[in-house]
């Protein structure tokens, strides 16, 4: 140990070694912000967005006593000077990586820089959609590629694709390429695949920069391609593969259907004689049956049934049968079967050849219309039947209706008045 020295134990070299490099950062820190207090200065604005080819002037000012400053850029350099407030200043810019800096010279302290955030934009020359690979009609259920070229836009981390199917937008893509600022052509694709609804469909795509708020305002317009007006092919396809029709005075089967290319038809029925090649059969004189339409084009065919049926219409009692009793009520119903069932019916009911009554209510297929009758001794022998107008009204069969007498304790006068005349009319006992 050396003459006017301390030992130093290891605890102590210890503290004494934190308490060194404690005292060497705070050092280091007041310089530091001593020198930011020293280059105070404001830029105006504080970053800049302009057109390729576009003007541009920002301000540099301080307050700061110094030695000179000054811009530093590769176009628009300002010397150094004594001022105060300096403008960078450029009539035509047309460097796309433009990296401009203001710098000052403090009296005290090392010189301060502040670099200018300069974007350059140009919207693109022409912004085009195709097909990938194909000409011509798109075929049902098959898959295409639309592609969007856009030319000569910058920069591209700004740009957006878009692509619209009329005015629903489908997909967008945006570009994360931060490094490259200038001119860039860019090619977009979609994968589609068309059904008969997108026949007459038209696709397009937009090219659209976002500049964000420091950008031209009103924002730069969006450039569009032509839209692209698709033709699909598709083959027939009928909503439904019967219809069953209730024969009238007007018969139209219609098997008219959508199809790309026009399908041709072709009928077939054991009912028909001639070739028919139109969509749709108007006569009031099909007999009832089946009737069978295809219709082909050259993706395929489709085929539907129509089922023609004729009204039927029935007379009976409701609850009875056999013979009827003098002054007893009976109700007879008129089934009605095979009615178009948006259509209303009228029915009459007829007693020999005398209109007897009108049911004139709307009655819907397999519905009854009824009539409630009370048979004198006249009506032995009488004929009932109901009949649904049209052209030509449909009648049922008759219904010939048997009148007998009764004896019972409670009514036997009357029916003994009723025996006795019938035996005075006739001739007949019962």
């Amino acid at each position: 140990m050396q003459k006017g020295t301390f030992p130093l134990t290891t605890s102590s070299r210890v503290t004494y070694m934190r308490l060194t490099l404690l005292g060497v950062f705070f050092l280091c820190f007041s310089l530091l912000t001593g020198a930011e207090a020293e280059c105070s200065f404001q830029l105006n604005p504080q970053r800049v967005v302009v057109r390729y080819g576009g003007s541009v002037e920002v301000t540099c000012n301080t307050s700061v006593s110094h030695k000179g400053m000054g811009w530093e850029a590769s176009e628009g350099r300002v010397s150094k000077t004594n001022d105060s407030l300096i403008t960078w200043r450029v009539s035509e810019l047309k460097e796309w990586d433009i990296k401009p800096l203001c710098y000052i010279n403090p009296n005290k302290g090392a010189q301060c820089l502040v670099k200018l955030p300069v974007t350059v934009y140009k919207t693109p020359d022409s912004v085009s959609i195709s097909t990938v690979n194909h000409t011509g009609p798109m075929k049902e259920g098959q898959q295409y590629e639309l592609q969007c070229d856009v030319h000569d836009v910058a920069p591209v981390q700004n740009l957006t694709v878009k692509w619209y199917k009329g005015q629903t937008l489908l997909h967008q893509t945006n570009f994360s390429d931060t490094e490259n600022k200038t001119l860039v052509n860019k090619t977009v694709t979609l994968l589609i695949r068309p059904d008969r609804a997108d026949d007459g469909a038209q696709y397009r795509c937009e090219a659209e920069l976002d500049l964000g708020a420091e950008g031209p305002q009103p924002p730069p317009k969006i450039n569009s391609s032509e839209p692209l007006n698709v033709e699909v092919y598709y083959k027939p396809q009928h909503s439904s593969s019967t219809e069953t029709i209730i024969k009238d005075d007007k018969v139209m089967l219609d098997c008219s259907v959508k199809a790309n290319p026009a399908p041709d038809y072709t009928w077939s029925s054991d009912h028909l004689n001639l070739n028919i090649s139109s969509s749709v059969i108007k006569s009031s004189a099909l007999s009832p049956g089946k009737y069978t339409c295809n219709a082909t084009n050259i993706l395929g065919s489709d085929s539907k049934v129509f089922i023609l049926k004729s009204t039927d219409i029935s007379i009976s009692f409701v609850n009875h049968s056999g013979a009827v009793i003098v002054g007893k009520q009976y109700e007879l119903q008129c089934i009605i079967q095979n009615v178009d069932p948006s259509k209303s019916v009228v029915v009459r009911w007829y007693k020999l050849s005398q209109t007897n009554s009108t049911d004139a209510n709307m009655t819907l297929v397999s519905n009854s219309s009824k009539l409630q009758i009370s048979p004198s001794k006249t009506d032995d022998g009488a004929q009932y039947w109901c009949e649904v107008e049209g052209t030509p009204p449909v009648s049922s069969e008759r219904l010939n209706i048997t009148v007998h007498c009764v004896y019972n304790n409670l009514s036997r006068y009357l029916h003994q008045i009723c025996e006795s005349q019938w035996s005075s009319d006739s001739g007949q006992t019962v």
